[in-house]
């Protein structure tokens, strides 16, 4: 019998249920099309190296996913107490006609037995056909061409669902006996009756408290400028502090400060309904300022994880073709001394490899000049970023390269050779960072005095290419200098670039990925073979970078989606939760003469104003925060920062503007119904 009720009730209610269940079915959705993608078909025309990346990926996920199911675990139980404080006149009307509080709580349970098991099962067959999509996007991301398709649908990935999602309703069942079990039932037959207070604080007080929230935000945004990304620095730290209690300080007082506002402005205060609505709204924010502060936040981090994974993207592929000028570069380091002073072209014939017949190749080295680049660049430097960047190791020393050695690897890449004279120069450098620092140095600067005597610097230009093939930056700081210079200095660096030649172009390659793959070689018998051989193929490069960056992105979006769907659907129930405690308000409009028309711009205002603030101070966080992060993506390349921001407006639009217009139509169905 009960069982029956309860699936009558949720026939009945479903138009309260719609949202909530709307939410579960994408959670549902969501969580399995991203932990099912490293089973999706997109595997079969990987090569092992794209495979790992997939396969680590998925690892990162299913860990990811565990805080995904706390947030969500979470956003159902503060959606179940809104459908219970809904329908606390129908729970009062069973008490009365004598049904025990543990029958209720059986009803509760089989209600939310049925939804739960109905958004399951829509969720995973939405999942199913979304996890398609992902790994056709997975393929795309990597470049790929896919030889075939299948639908597959991942056992693994419907279980842990199931499993997870099951958890979450057995607490949501708990909750609910907890909460029928507490109600009395006078609270319940009243429950339509009570009306909310309606709290305008003191509008001076709450000035002052904006005042304050406004110079504690500024300071947050000016220490995380100072700090950057660096999580030891306490600066950072105080950012965080004084961003949060910034924060909920400005929805403290915001409402209350634009109230006093609009009542000093008669004419617009006293227009239609907006002494209605301008009340309904500072008292829902006032009420709320704790939530709003934590959407707010939440928002933040959604807008900054899905422009920030967008934008890693964009970086770490938009230089790429630039960064592999060679089918393949490597180095050879020594396991004992830690240093790369072995010849490449030795450990490899030790390897049996036949260089000669199947590359061909040259040998670039650079050597260590005992003078500071960082004290070359330093007044160039303009940011704090900058000159962080110039503390860096490397810029100790300058690094050189011989002109005969740098006129081969040209050669190599089908580039005419360069002269110098005795006392000319060429700078070098392709890593962004510095970017900004090498354009003033080369405006002001006309030469570099290295020892005794000054270099005139050719051309006054700084050359951007690649020294060898690498998935970002290779080249921080380098001279190309005359032979002469760096006679008598050993090499610190031996780079051996190379193109494949011959006819058996395909094997040649094949052979040198796999002992970039094995890494390192030991012969306890034979001293000489003791080393590890970095290196990488023009193809593995592409595949570390586009793999580092799927990784990113994947949970980039599977991060900001979760937290996305959680925001709008706490607003959205906050909203209708506010609306049923504000029935007998709705009909004293109608009774002394509010339209339907009228009331209907009054929730809407009411309902795009909610949404609107906490996402209008969040943009201003992630503008804050995106700059601060982007210092630090230049280093891995350059990208189309404009492509990342504009798909995450797109994303927000649909999400978040969807959950606008579902809320308004809910909360306006929710204040008619009332009247018929």
């Amino acid at each position: 019998m009960y069982s029956k009720m309860a699936l009558n009730n949720v026939k009945k209610s479903f138009k309260d249920y719609t949202i909530y269940f709307l939410t579960l079915t994408f959670a549902v959705c969501i969580f399995y099309s991203f932990n099912s993608i490293d089973s999706q078909s997109v595997m079969a025309d990987m090569n092992k190296g794209q495979t790992e990346y997939v396969k680590i990926m998925g690892q990162m996920i299913s860990v990811i996913s565990i805080g995904v199911s706390v947030i969500l675990g979470g956003l159902i139980i503060y959606a179940t107490k809104f459908l219970i404080n809904r329908r606390k006149k129908e729970f009062g009307i069973y008490m009365v006609l004598g049904m025990p509080k543990r029958k209720m709580s059986k009803i509760l349970f089989f209600e939310t037995l049925y939804i739960g098991i109905i958004s399951l099962v829509a969720g995973l067959i939405f999942g199913l056909l979304f996890a398609q999509v992902l790994s056709i996007f997975t393929a795309k991301l990597f470049a790929m061409q896919m030889t075939k398709y299948s639908f597959v649908i991942s056992t693994s990935s419907i279980l842990k669902t199931i499993l997870y999602f099951g958890i979450m309703y057995l607490l949501v069942m708990i909750f609910n006996v907890f909460i029928i079990s507490r109600y009395k039932l006078i609270d319940l037959l009243c429950a339509n009756k009570k009306n909310e207070e309606v709290k305008i604080r003191n509008p001076y007080l709450a000035t002052f408290i904006l005042m304050v929230s406004l110079v504690v935000l500024g300071y947050a945004y000016y220490l995380v400028n100072k700090a950057g990304l660096d999580f030891y620095d306490n600066r950072f730290k105080l950012s965080i502090v004084f961003g949060i209690i910034g924060t909920a300080l400005f929805f403290y007082g915001i409402a209350s400060v634009v109230f006093f506002i609009f009542q000093k402005n008669k004419n617009l205060y006293l227009n239609g309904l907006n002494i209605f609505s301008i009340r309904q709204i500072s008292s829902k924010f006032n009420t709320n300022f704790i939530s709003m502060t934590i959407i707010c936040l939440m928002l933040f981090v959604t807008i900054g994880t899905l422009s920030t994974g967008l934008a890693v993207k964009n970086s770490l592929e938009g230089t790429l073709k630039n960064q592999t000028p060679f089918d393949a570069s490597l180095q050879v380091f020594d396991n004992e001394k830690s240093s790369n002073i072995i010849s490449p072209v030795d450990a490899l014939k030790q390897l049996n490899y036949n260089l000669e017949d199947n590359s061909d190749y040259t040998i670039l080295r650079q050597y260590q000049y005992d003078m500071s680049t960082k004290d070359l660049l330093d007044k160039y430097a303009t940011t704090d970023g900058e000159k962080q960047t110039l503390n860096i190791k490397i810029f100790e020393k300058i690094s050189m390269i011989k002109l005969s050695e740098y006129n081969s690897m040209r050669k190599l890449k089908g580039e005419t050779s360069i002269d110098l004279k005795n006392d000319e120069i060429v700078i070098a450098s392709n890593y962004a960072p510095i970017e900004g620092i090498l354009k003033g140095f080369i405006e002001k600067e006309n030469s570099i005095k290295i020892g005794d005597k000054e270099f005139k610097i050719k051309e006054k230009k700084i050359e951007t290419e690649a020294l060898s093939t690498s998935p970002t930056s290779d080249n921080m700081f380098t001279l190309i200098v005359t032979d002469d210079l760096v006679a008598g200095l050993e090499p610190s660096e031996e780079v051996l670039n190379l193109n494949f030649s011959g006819n058996n172009k395909e094997e040649a390659k094949n052979e040198l990925t796999t002992i970039f793959n094995n890494s390192t070689f030991d012969n306890s018998e034979s001293k000489k073979v003791n080393y590890t051989i970095y290196g990488l193929t023009r193809e593995m490069a592409y595949d570390a970078s586009r793999g580092l960056s799927a990784m990113i992105l994947f949970i980039a979006v599977y991060i900001g989606i979760v937290l996305l769907l959680s925001s709008a659907a706490v607003l959205a129930l906050q909203q209708l939760s506010q609306c049923n405690e504000s029935i007998e308000r709705y009909k004293c409009l109608r009774q002394i003469g509010a339209t339907k028309n009228m009331i209907n711009k009054s929730i809407f205002k009411q309902v795009a104003i909610f949404f609107a603030l906490p996402l209008a101070l969040s943009i201003v966080h992630s503008y804050v925060g995106i700059s601060v992060v982007n210092t630090y993506l230049i280093a891995l390349g350059t990208g189309n920062q404009f492509t990342s921001i504009l798909v995450t407006a797109l994303i927000m639009l649909i999400v978040y503007g969807g959950y606008l217009y579902a809320t308004y139509v809910a909360y306006k169905n929710i204040a008619n119904n009332e009247y018929k």
